[in-house]
């Protein structure tokens, strides 16, 4: 679908946040899910770039934070308003809020970010009896996002650099873990964990969830060349714990979230 760019500003040094625009675009898509956005028209470069979704700002309108790493993200912080952005969308399955979750953790670390607050804007409006404490880490200051948005929500979140720039040293991982160690003696029944950011964090973060008995939720990233499962660019293994035998499931298609116990690690 062709798009029209209706904001694209830098937010810290190589992180930018744009907003797209195109009748019923976003009507049908939920948190979790993502874009394949076309960067340039012609064939260079021929590969779109996955994008998740930040935010949801109207039916025909949504955002996306975004990091310029290459090539191609370089050309689209390069985009202006007005300019026009051809957006295949929305994509894959996203997070899912069931209805036996009470209290919902939120992890993020770095770009990570980007499609947690997604979430929280979802859980606000249609899960208003779940409070949701979110946890966001990063390497330094400038890799630590959202946090007036979090605040304009009224969620209570905490915070941690590798560097100490900002906020506690250390790893979110270890305020994740002081948190539930101080509020589980009720029990986690109806605790859920969402989280998205680096691998090493992920995994750290699923193997807390698994040691204290409550479901975990993760969103995966990998190489996309097509995002609709064609190309098999994105596969990983994954467990059948029905059969406790290893499978292969697409990022794109099956994903891009799972449940963490079923990731192979």
């Amino acid at each position: 679908m062709l798009t029209t760019v209706k904001s694209n500003e830098k937010v810290v040094p190589g992180f930018f946040e744009m907003e797209i625009e195109a009748k019923g675009l976003a009507k049908h898509a939920g948190p979790g899910q993502f874009f394949m956005l076309k960067v340039a028209f012609g064939t260079d470069p021929l590969l779109r770039r996955p994008l998740s979704i930040h935010r949801i700002t109207s039916p025909d309108s949504l955002r996306f934070l975004y990091r310029e790493s290459g090539r191609g993200t370089s050309i689209l912080s390069k985009l202006v308003p007005g300019d026009q952005l051809d957006a295949l969308g929305p994509l894959g399955n996203g997070f899912k809020v069931g209805k036996t979750v009470k209290h919902a953790l939120i992890v993020g670390g770095g770009i990570g970010v980007a499609p947690l607050l997604c979430l929280t804007d979802h859980i606000a409006k249609e899960r208003p009896d779940i409070t949701p404490v979110v946890f966001i880490g990063g390497r330094d200051k400038d890799s630590v996002m959202c946090l007036d948005q979090f605040k304009e929500l009224g969620i209570e979140t905490h915070i941690r650099t590798e560097d100490g720039s900002i906020h506690k040293k250390g790893l979110i991982t270890h305020s994740l873990e002081e948190y539930i160690d101080k509020y589980k003696k009720d029990g986690t029944g109806g605790w859920a964990i969402f989280s998205c950011g680096p691998t090493p964090m992920l995994r750290s973060v699923a193997a807390i969830a698994n040691m204290n008995d409550i479901k975990c939720f993760t969103s995966l990233e990998a190489h996309m060349a097509c995002g609709i499962g064609a190309c098999l660019g994105c596969v990983i293994p994954l467990l059948d714990r029905e059969h406790e035998t290893q499978v292969y499931r697409k990022v794109c298609e099956d994903g891009p979230v799972f449940d963490s116990e079923e990731v192979l690690w």
